[in-house]
This record gives C-alpha cells, structure tokens and sequence, in this order.
C-alpha cells in the first residue's frame, strides 16, 4: 500500500511539474505574441510615415513646377515686350 501511496505522491509532483512548465511555456508565448505585435505596429507606422513623406514630397515638387513655370512665362513675356 505505501508504494501505491508513494506512486500516487510521484504522479502529483509530476503534474505539478507539467503544470508549472506549460504556465511557462503560455508566458512565454505571450511574450513572443507581444513582440511580434510590436513589430507589425511598427512595420505599419513605418509604412504610414513613408506615405505621409511621399505625399509632402509631392506637394513640394508640384510648388516647384508652378514656381518655375510662373518664372518662365514671365521671361518669355519680358523678352516678347
């Protein structure tokens, strides 16, 4: 009876044990889950700055040209005159 007993004993701290890894090994994946959030917020942060450049970049190329083709109409009407 007594080796059943400590039979019995071994099979709790058994599972105990399992018990207490898979708690480790769930906080662990939480913690990668987490990380791997991160990353894709960053990547779509990342990707949102880069558009907002683009679209500043634009509007600066496009003041330019009506800048430049302001100047050389003006040019071309004092040389005209």
């Amino acid at each position: 009876m007594q080796e059943v007993k400590n039979d019995v004993q071994g099979l709790k701290t058994d599972v105990q044990a399992i018990t207490s890894d898979m708690e480790e090994l769930k906080s662990e994946m939480h913690d990668r889950f987490d990380k791997v959030d991160a990353k894709l917020v960053g990547v779509g942060n990342q990707f949102e700055f880069t558009n907002e450049s683009r679209i500043v970049e634009d509007g600066f190329i496009s003041d330019k040209v009506n800048k430049l083709e302001k100047e050389i109409y003006l040019i071309k009407n004092k040389i005209n005159s």
